[in-house]
């Protein structure tokens, strides 16, 4: 506080007079009262003129921010809220009002003038000002409004000050700034990302907000999808409906796929990955849904496409085997029959006739058995884990004899499961080729076991098939990438399409594969298990 501004502490009689004068009981009001006040153009409280006694009392019980600004020096008075504006300012109270505001000077005049010359009142809404509070150049964004205070004088009513109301909007105003430019933000992102985004009304499931990756996924405008239903334009898209109204009651859905057609492209099937969360009010009720999509329909048709082809290449690797197992048979029945041409026994003839019919039954099997794997039916069977495995050993029969490896079978399963057949086969083949490749020249153990089991994190039940080898065992960084496409340890012989599309397979099941290895010496080897629920066929 400045000392110019302080006097002596008033005698009772001068303290009697200025509280009769100058009201109220907060630290301006008292300061009022003990300014020097004629030390300055408004002379002593005393000989204050009626007008400005009750402009002063008025602003000192106001319960916003205000001051006064008084007589042609422009002398400036203010109440208690008013003071944060100033922070350390060393002197105001009493002070000219442009020179206290010395930093806006350009800006305060142009302000109080017009009012102070025309008699009439202004109002500026929301204006920037940058001030000095504590040393520092600081924003604040306030309304103002200036009112003249008029008094009568000998020669008439005249302008003797201006009440000035102040409404500090500064924190409201950058709050509200931050929250703009985080809209902008959030829309930039919302707009240019590559994924489809959209928040919709949990009650009528209608678009609110879309952006334009969905729009053009929709093929229609951000316009257009607004304020339009969901299923107005996913109707027949199959789960689609269910998976809204579970995140309506609550529920987060992360990583779900749909699929079907839009009413804008009928007749063409599309895939869509998507994850929904609930978006909630203050209390609690969920109010909206917000949605993330991308279309994966081509990468379906590309996946297709690789199955296909892999499926063609596993043909090809069976090939030679499936020669070598059906070339034993046929070479067997040739020399019984030349035996039976030859023979001059009927009995001789008829035993030669019958083991040849054996032969052919055997070759026989090995044709069929190889056509289930690529040969797939429409419906699901229903199968055991013996039966599964019994047609996919039997066409490594012929490289599991010569190599020498010791085939260990336990089928402990009971319970049919249905599948889709060929699927299966093909993943089994391509596990139980695997384990071969892995064991040593002379041979090694081969592990095949079937039992029933419970998916621990579902609590689902199926059946368990494990496919196990007695080989060197994978490197960790080699089993953090098997199940990845054209990822292949077997350089040029190998298409690394195998595992993943085995992968594949058991994920359409809803099932999962597992694999686990050791690399120690004397206990090495590598297992792959896979989980098929009793439910995996209902697709």
């Amino acid at each position: 506080m400045d000392s110019k501004q302080i006097t002596n502490r008033p005698s009772e009689a001068e303290a009697g007079l200025l509280s009769q004068r100058i009201h109220g009981s907060g630290e301006m009001a008292d300061r009022i009262r003990r300014h020097a006040w004629e030390r300055t153009p408004l002379g002593a409280v005393a000989g204050w003129p009626t007008e400005l006694v009750v402009a002063v009392n008025l602003m000192l019980s106001s319960k916003h921010i205000a001051c006064m600004i008084w007589g042609p020096e422009r002398i400036l008075l203010h109440n208690d809220l008013y003071r944060p504006l100033l922070g350390t300012k060393p002197a105001s109270l009493g002070e000219r009002f442009l020179d206290v505001w010395q930093e806006i000077r350009e800006q305060a005049s142009a302000i109080i003038s017009e009012p102070m010359q025309t008699g009439e009142a202004n109002l500026f809404e929301r204006v920037g000002f940058r001030i000095l509070i504590d040393g520092e150049l600081v924003e604040r964004i306030c309304t103002l409004s200036n009112n003249p205070i008029w008094g009568e004088t000998p020669n008439g009513p005249k302008i003797m000050g201006l009440y000035q109301s102040i409404s500090d909007y500064t924190e409201a105003e950058q709050t509200a700034r931050k929250l703009r430019e985080s809209e902008a933000q959030l829309s930039a992102i919302y707009d240019s990302g590559a994924v489809a985004a959209a928040l919709i009304d949990a009650k009528t499931f209608r678009y609110l907000r879309v952006n334009s990756k969905l729009a053009e996924m929709l093929d229609h405008s951000v316009e257009e999808l607004t304020g339009t239903s969901v299923f107005e334009l996913a109707g027949d898209v199959k789960g689609l409906r269910a998976q809204l109204e579970a995140v309506a009651r609550g529920e987060s859905l992360i990583g779900v796929d749909a699929e079907g057609s839009l009413s804008n492209t009928p007749g063409v099937h599309r895939h869509w990955h998507s994850n929904y969360v609930p978006v909630r009010s203050a209390d609690g009720e969920v109010t909206g849904i917000a949605g993330a999509t991308i279309e994966t329909t081509q990468q379906k048709l590309a996946e297709a496409a690789l199955i296909q082809a892999e499926k063609l290449a596993a043909v090809g690797r069976l090939a030679a085997s499936i020669a070598h197992e059906i070339n034993n048979p046929l070479e067997s029945v040739t020399n019984l029959l030349y035996l039976a041409k030859t023979a001059r026994e009927k009995d001789e003839v008829e035993e030669y006739l019958e083991t040849a019919e054996v032969e052919l039954r055997r070759a026989s099997a090995i044709t069929n058995q190889t056509l289930r794997f690529h040969k797939q039916s429409t419906n699901a069977l229903r199968l055991t884990g013996a039966s599964l495995f019994s047609s996919v050993l039997s066409i490594h029969q012929g490289r599991l004899l010569n190599s020498g490896i010791r085939v260990q079978e336990r089928m402990r399963d009971r319970r049919p499961i249905e599948v889709f057949d060929g699927e299966i086969r093909q993943a089994l083949n391509h596990l139980v080729g695997n384990a071969i490749d892995a064991l040593p020249p002379d041979g090694g153990r081969l592990l095949v076991r079937s039992r029933e089991g419970t998916d621990w994190r579902s609590g689902a039940k199926g059946l368990v098939l494990t496919v196990g080898d007695t080989g060197s065992g994978l490197p960790t960084e080699i089993r953090e990438k098997i199940f990845q496409p054209f990822y292949t340890t077997k350089g040029l012989a190998g298409t690394g399409l195998g595992l993943w599309v085995s992968k594949e397979i058991v994920d359409r099941h809803k099932g999962f594969i597992r694999v686990r290895s050791s690399r120690r010496p004397g206990r090495s080897g590598t297992v792959f298990t896979v989980f098929l629920p009793y439910e995996a066929a209902r697709r």
